[in-house]
Formats: C-alpha cells, sequence, structure tokens
C-alpha cells in the first residue's frame, strides 16, 4: 500500500476539504482547508498494475470513478465502492461501473447492522 497525499476526484483541481462534520468531505465550496485533487488515471503510471480500488469517501465516490476510467477500464481491479452516501449512489455507481467493464460480477453487502454501511463490490474474472 502507497499514500499519496492528493484527493480522487474527475479532475486536476484544488477544493476545499471541509471538517464540518465528523467524516470530512470534499467540496467545490471554500469551507475549508484547501487541498489537491486529482484523477486516478494520472496518479499512477500506465505500467503499474492496480488490481485493487476501495473508496469510502463521504460522497465523492463517483466523481473518483470518472478519474478513474482509464485504470478501471485497462486493469479491471477489484472494486469496493461505499454507496450510501448520497441515495442516488445505489443506482448510477453499479450502472456506471458495468458501462466501463460489463463483464464485473457485482456485490452489495451491508457492513453493519441496519444495512446503514453498503459497499459495492465488482469482480472481474
Amino acid at each position: 500500500m502507497i499514500h499519496i497525499p492528493v484527493g480522487a476526484w474527475d479532475r486536476t483541481d484544488v477544493l476545499s476539504f471541509s471538517l464540518e462534520n465528523e467524516c470530512g468531505e470534499i467540496t467545490e465550496y471554500e469551507r475549508g482547508n484547501l487541498i489537491q485533487v486529482d484523477r486516478i488515471d494520472n496518479i499512477f503510471h500506465h505500467d503499474e498494475k492496480i488490481t485493487f480500488l476501495k473508496m469510502d469517501i463521504e460522497g465523492a465516490e463517483l466523481s473518483a470513478l470518472h478519474g478513474a476510467e482509464k485504470t478501471i477500464k485497462r486493469d479491471k481491479p477489484v472494486l469496493a465502492i461505499c454507496v450510501y452516501h448520497k441515495r442516488e449512489d445505489l443506482i448510477a455507481i453499479p450502472q456506471y461501473i458495468k458501462e466501463l467493464v460489463p463483464e464485473y460480477k457485482l456485490y452489495l453487502r451491508a457492513h453493519f447492522p441496519y444495512a446503514s454501511e453498503l459497499v459495492l463490490y465488482a469482480i472481474s474474472e
């Protein structure tokens, strides 16, 4: 595992990171500390094979997936993507993943009681 001090997003930019709630969130409105964000496709070299992507990034998952489009298509990593932060993510994220890699098998798992934390797994065989 490597640590890269850049937020995952759908473009190269500088955004605000707000700590107004206990989890923190990336926002396009200046309400917090400025942080560098970039596409996952730009962060990793094309000769590096990405085998696993996990995202629990407080509602920024779909934007980050858009920024990882080339990497996901090329490497078909196992994905573990949280889909509970925004209602629309439960539909939009699986649809987008299947558009990128139709052969992915999708699995949904609740990791806490009452299905409060839903994680979508995508596995290509």
